[in-house]
């Protein structure tokens, strides 16, 4: 650890500050994903290792798969700067184990996109965007990983009892409490469904860089006040002694995302990616529960959350509509939510990139407002 080593060596406690370590995480990200990413992106673009079809035979598609860059800069980030505890290892685990499904998932969409130019698969069998592996196998992992993750958890961090943080309540009033297996369910189901609603956020260019940003200040400032017994007191909030260690974490995935926002903002150089969207969505999920604020994921992560309802509403009232009349029916133009807008608003806007613009804008502005709101519930109103 570099922040340990400095410290050790001088003596000076300021190095060992968990403000000073998140400002270094923070800003070390940044400038890793500002210094490789450009030569990420011309590796892959000589890899071909886009998912989508050239329009004109000129313009070349994005590749994808800028996650991967990202979450290897934050597990190495972390590591420098991070102390390693249950809460920490736990997390970065997640998002390596999450990261390596989504990146088998895109280049399983890259081969078959090599196929279709082969005339090895129809193009009518493949569309853009689509499943790489099966939507089966994806969430069989996601349950899994989560599952093995969450008895680690409940096992070995002994703050981690099933206490969950109640909006608007101090924790000494007021707490709802999950015995055993209860919470690891709970927990499994949080992480696994969290990657999931991440990855159907990431549809347009920067759309889902902005829920994660906000969700890791929050997760940050709860896990930096958590961590001081002084703080959690004042504030009347639970004293998780070692779970500051997420702060610095924490601001070592939100640097990356804002280096990332510089490729990714229209027109994107760059795509995300399930091994960027699936890695990070896995640990938002498990931070939030970690730091007893999981009851707080559907204020600040509202996008994420509004995202991955609009696909399962979709899909339960086709299925019910189908069976009872015989004709499926939606609810929605098409799913995810951001594309019921791409749809209902087509021709409102001089071009689509316009009309794309204030789609992700709007959503920016929504996950801004619920990040403002969370904070005040959280360390204001008890």
């Amino acid at each position: 650890m570099l922040c340990q080593w400095l410290f050790h060596q001088t003596n000076i406690v300021f190095f060992d500050g968990r403000l000073f370590r998140a400002g270094v995480a923070a800003m070390l990200s940044i400038i890793l994903v500002l210094f490789f990413m450009p030569k990420y992106i011309r590796f892959l673009q000589k890899l071909d290792a886009t998912s989508d079809f050239d329009k004109d035979g000129k313009t070349k598609s994005p590749p994808i798969m800028g996650g991967l860059l990202l979450v290897i800069v934050v597990e190495i980030v972390s590591l420098l700067v991070c102390k390693m505890n249950g809460y920490t290892i736990s997390t970065l685990v997640v998002l390596g184990a999450f990261s390596a499904v989504g990146a088998i998932d895109d280049i399983a969409k890259v081969k078959a996109k090599r196929l279709i130019k082969l005339g090895k698969l129809s193009a009518a069998d493949y569309m853009d965007k689509a499943d790489g592996i099966s939507s089966s196998l994806r969430l069989f992992l996601y349950f899994l990983f989560s599952l093995v993750v969450a008895i680690f958890c409940y096992k070995f961090i002994p703050e981690l009892k099933g206490d969950l943080t109640v909006p608007f309540f101090p924790h000494e009033v007021f707490q709802i409490h999950l015995p055993n297996w209860i919470f690891v369910g709970f927990m499994t189901f949080v992480i696994a469904a969290s990657a999931n609603g991440t990855n159907f956020t990431d549809g347009l260019d920067s759309l889902v860089s902005v829920p994660i940003m906000t969700s890791m200040i929050f997760v940050g400032a709860v896990a930096y006040v958590c961590g001081n017994r002084l703080f959690s007191e004042y504030l009347g909030v639970p004293s998780l002694p070692g779970c500051d260690e997420l702060f610095p974490l924490a601001m070592a995935i939100a640097g990356s995302l804002l280096a990332y926002l510089w490729f990714n903002s229209p027109p994107a150089e760059i795509y995300m990616g399930d091994a960027g969207s699936v890695g990070f969505g896995a640990a938002i999920g498990i931070m939030f529960i970690l730091v007893q604020a999981g009851l707080f994921y559907p204020i600040v992560c509202i996008i994420i959350i509004v995202e991955a309802c609009s696909v399962l509403l979709q899909i339960l009232w086709f299925k019910v509509t189908k069976k009872a009349t015989g004709t499926g029916r939606r609810i929605f133009l098409c799913a995810p939510l951001h594309h019921h807008y791409q749809k209902k608003w087509d021709g409102r806007f001089p071009s689509k990139p316009l009309m794309n613009s204030k789609i992700v804008w709007r959503m920016h502005l929504v996950s801004i407002f619920a990040l403002i709101v969370s904070m005040v519930i959280f360390f204001g109103i008890r």
